[in-house]
C-alpha cells in the first residue's frame, strides 16, 4: 500500500508538473504573441515617422536654403548700393565744383565760353540722376530680400521643431523595441509593459511633432 501510494503521488506530481509546464508554455506563447503585436505596431510607426521626418527635414532645409540665398543676394546688392552711393558723392562734388566755378566766373550755362563746362555739368547731372534711380531700386530690392529672408527663416522654425520631436520619438520607440527583444529572451512580463509604455511615450512625442504643423 505504501508503494502504491508513493506511485500515485509520483504520478500526481508528474501530472501537476506537466500542467505547470503547459501553463508556462501557454503564458510564454501569449507573451511572445503580445510582444510580436507590439513590435509590429511600433515598427510600422517608426517607419511612418521616418518618412514624415524626411519630408519635414526637406521642408526645413529648403526654407533655410531660400533664406540663405536671399541673405547672400541682399548682401551683394547692399555692397553695390554702398559703392554706387560713394560714386554718386564723387559725381555730386564734381558737379558742384563746376557750378561754383561758373558762378565765380559769372557765366551761365548758355554762355559760349561755358560750353565745355556745361557739357561736363550736364553729364554729371545725368549720372547723378542715374545713380539716384538705380540706388533707389537697389534699396527697395534689398528690403524685399531681407523681408524674404525673415519669412523663410520663420518657415524653417516649425519643421525644425517637428524634426526634433520625430527624432526624439524615434529614439524612444527604438529603445522600446530593444526592450521587447529582451522580453522574448528573458520572458519577463514587466519588460513587455515597460516597452509598450516607452513606445507609447515615443508615439505621443512624434504625434506632437506631426500635429505641430497642422
Amino acid at each position: 500500500m505504501a508503494t502504491e501510494k508513493t506511485e500515485k503521488e509520483l504520478l500526481q506530481e508528474e501530472v501537476a508538473m506537466g500542467h505547470a509546464r503547459e501553463k508556462r508554455e501557454r503564458q510564454q506563447e501569449q507573451l511572445k504573441n503580445r510582444v510580436s503585436v507590439a513590435a509590429i505596431v511600433l515598427t510600422t510607426a517608426l517607419s511612418f515617422i521616418g518618412n514624415v521626418k524626411g519630408d519635414r527635414n526637406d521642408a526645413a532645409g529648403a526654407a533655410k536654403g531660400a533664406a540663405e540665398v536671399a541673405r547672400r543676394q541682399a548682401a551683394e546688392l547692399w555692397a553695390y548700393y554702398q559703392t554706387a552711393a560713394a560714386e554718386r558723392v564723387t559725381m555730386e562734388v564734381a558737379r558742384d565744383r563746376i557750378r561754383l566755378d561758373l558762378a565765380k566766373r559769372r557765366l551761365s550755362r548758355e554762355d559760349p565760353e561755358a560750353r565745355l563746362d556745361t557739357l561736363k555739368l550736364t553729364d554729371y547731372e545725368e549720372r547723378v540722376r542715374d545713380f539716384d534711380r538705380q540706388t533707389t531700386q537697389v534699396f527697395y530690392r534689398v528690403q524685399e530680400l531681407e523681408a524674404q529672408e525673415d519669412v523663410q527663416q520663420r518657415k524653417a522654425v516649425e519643421p525644425s521643431k517637428a524634426v526634433f520631436r520625430y527624432e526624439l520619438g524615434g529614439k524612444l520607440i527604438t529603445l522600446a523595441l530593444i526592450l521587447l527583444s529582451v522580453t522574448i529572451l528573458s520572458g519577463k512580463r514587466w519588460l513587455l509593459w515597460a516597452g509598450v509604455a516607452l513606445g507609447a511615450i515615443g508615439l505621443l512625442v512624434a504625434f506632437d511633432g506631426y500635429f505641430l504643423l497642422l
